[in-house]
């Protein structure tokens, strides 16, 4: 009679929170190997479903609210790139019938002076009047998911691999702007006709888990670049999945260079969320 098997053994002597640990990550690992044998979707079948779940999401009136804190970091820069000055803020975010207002608490390190705090709450109490003020088609409209149709049909693009981000199946979407683009002679169009780069589609709730864009080429901002120019534009967006489902941004990063008649423009903005907490169910009026 053979003896047994050492591994199993070893595995036989765990305590019963160890071998259940070890049974749910052979089960996880079951259950990629299986997803990562099916072929890649197409890139028409990713799009369409991003679209239905943005409209869905934007459609909620029940859904989870949250307050959080946000740091803004803001380096600006010289013509060698090197940082000359660097502003910070914090904010608490807090969401207004699903909208999100920015409240400054700390510039530079220190609390608000009487002053700014009362021009904060000002602030505040402006935007609930305006949010109140709208009306129902108003109100859908601001309400739109930002991944529409109109948006994604600027772009072509090609479903490169499978992976996992975050232990989750995660599809790699990468973009193109379009020919025959920019479809308009707006800033905006001209702005979104020059740019690419790389998604990252989380396969189960279909929702961007991170996004890294770049400027193919240098945009003119008017009257054939004596207005300026926009040479460089670098975006990077993280997001995460809340305990409730909900995905919200938690890191942004921008860096621009450009020109305003004959000043140089060059920053970087960096955004960070954290400390989120689940509030209950969104309210549709403040």
């Amino acid at each position: 009679m053979s003896s047994p098997d050492p591994a199993v053994q070893a595995f036989a002597s765990t305590g019963p929170a160890a071998r259940g640990r070890g049974l749910i990550a052979v089960g996880l690992l079951c259950t990629a190997g299986m997803l990562f044998a099916q072929p890649l979707p197409t890139a028409s079948e990713v799009t369409r479903r991003m679209i239905e779940r943005s409209a869905s999401v934007a459609g909620q009136t029940n859904a989870p609210r949250y307050v959080c804190e946000k740091r803004s970091r803001l380096e600006h820069r010289d013509s060698a790139g090197q940082t000359t000055h660097i502003e910070e803020k914090w904010y608490q975010v807090t969401w207004i019938a699903g909208f999100p207002f920015n409240r400054l608490v700390r510039v530079q390190g220190r609390t608000l002076t009487p002053a700014e705090l009362d021009h904060e709450q000002r602030r505040e109490e402006h935007f609930r009047e305006r949010i109140t003020s709208l009306n129902p088609r108003q109100m859908a409209a601001r309400r739109e998911g930002w991944v529409t149709a109109t948006l994604l049909n600027r772009f072509d693009y090609y479903v490169k691999e499978r992976v996992l981000l975050h232990g989750r199946p995660t599809l790699i979407v990468q973009f193109f702007p379009r020919p025959g683009g920019p479809f308009g002679s707006h800033l905006r169009d001209r702005l979104l006709g020059a740019l690419a780069g790389t998604l990252w589609v989380d396969e189960q709730d279909m929702e961007v888990s991170l996004l890294q864009v770049h400027l193919c080429g240098a945009i003119s901002l008017g009257w054939l670049g004596l207005l300026g120019s926009l040479s460089q534009c670098d975006l990077e967006v993280e997001r995460q999945r809340m305990p409730e489902g909900v995905w919200l941004n938690t890191r942004q990063r921008v860096h621009l260079q450009a020109r305003r008649l004959a000043t140089p423009i060059r920053f970087t903005l960096t955004e960070e969320y954290s400390d989120f907490v689940c509030l209950g169910a969104m309210a549709t009026r403040p």
